[in-house]
């Protein structure tokens, strides 16, 4: 059976800090970004989507400001996406203030929240529909190769898995065993964490002031990402 690239990218992540699907997750959204502002940008599917999802996400269309090599690329599309709010906002009839009283009272499709909601997204980013497949991937090669001996130890070696992705590595485990070492090492992980964080509370006791710290110095920062992703 061929080994998948999620294999070795899982195995790769590992080694960074933090949980290594957020750091996949990361990486794809970077790459996905780059690819569409240097390919994709005057794509009329790329406009059609833009337009349907009101540019993307607050993340991600936030995470565009990175890019500021090619900001035209950011530009025209952010325009795509203005233009099709603007539209939406010029069907609205009432243009006077008398018209704007009657339409403050109306309901069904007439009223305001009838504009509130014609003004939400038509389909999802196209970053998180992206990244939501990347996701389901990457949990089931872990499904697939927690018993597999290198997959296995660059886990143990991990930071773990955050808490939200493991919810969803257990919701994708199909065998006894490599469930059973998934709980084992992510408890595993975070009870040494766990560790840290209790000897960072006790020295901050004052009978432990100037006492140099270890690892416990930023276990706090790691507690964070471990408990909410990244």
């Amino acid at each position: 059976m061929t080994v998948p690239f999620s294999y070795y990218d899982f195995i790769e992540a590992c080694g960074q800090p933090g949980c290594p699907v957020c750091a996949l997750l990361q990486r794809d959204a970077r790459r996905f970004l780059d690819s569409l502002l240097y390919e994709y940008v005057n794509k009329p599917a790329t406009h059609a989507a833009f337009r349907a999802s009101r540019a993307l996400c607050k993340t991600h269309n936030s995470q565009l400001s990175q890019f500021g090599e090619q900001v035209l690329g950011i530009a025209i599309l952010q325009a795509a996406a203005l233009d099709e709010v603007l539209n939406i906002i010029a069907a609205n009839p009432a243009q006077t203030p008398s018209g704007f009283s009657r339409w403050l009272s109306g309901g069904g499709k007439n009223g305001p929240a009838a504009l509130a909601d014609r003004l939400e997204p038509e389909q999802p980013c196209m970053v998180c529909r992206t990244l939501d497949e990347a996701e389901k991937r990457y949990l089931l090669t872990i499904n697939d190769y927690l018993t597999d001996a290198p997959f296995e130890e660059a886990f143990r070696a991990s930071a773990g898995l955050c808490l939200p992705h493991f919810r969803g590595a257990l919701r994708q485990m199909t065998g006894p065993v490599a469930l059973e070492r998934l709980v084992a090492i992510q408890v595993d992980i975070w009870q040494k964490l766990k560790g840290e964080l209790d000897s960072f509370i006790t020295q901050h006791d004052y009978r432990y002031a100037g006492q140099p710290m270890g690892a416990e110095r930023d276990s706090w920062k790691r507690a964070i990402i471990s408990l909410a992703g990244k």
